[in-house]
């Protein structure tokens, strides 16, 4: 947590649990992360050696609760896969 939280005492407290409720109350629970993979790769520029060139990378599946599963009827009009 931060070193200097704002709002001191009971009042600052009782504010923070607020702000706490309110997000988790509307975070969306009906995503569910499968698989999360982070990358970080650096390198020095050739001419400058001073300078660092950053790359993250964050790969992330995402499925949602809330769709139904796909069916495995074809289209109407369409002839069925053999």
């Amino acid at each position: 947590m931060a070193e200097q939280l704002p709002g001191k005492g009971l009042w600052g407290w009782l504010g923070r649990q607020w702000g706490y409720m309110t997000k988790a109350v509307k975070k969306d629970v009906a995503k569910t992360v499968v698989h999360r993979e982070e990358r970080v790769e650096e390198a020095e520029l050739p001419d400058r050696p001073d300078v660092i060139l950053r790359r993250t990378v964050i790969d992330e599946v995402i499925v949602d609760k809330k769709s139904k599963a796909p069916s495995r009827e074809p289209p109407r009009g369409q002839p069925p896969r053999p």
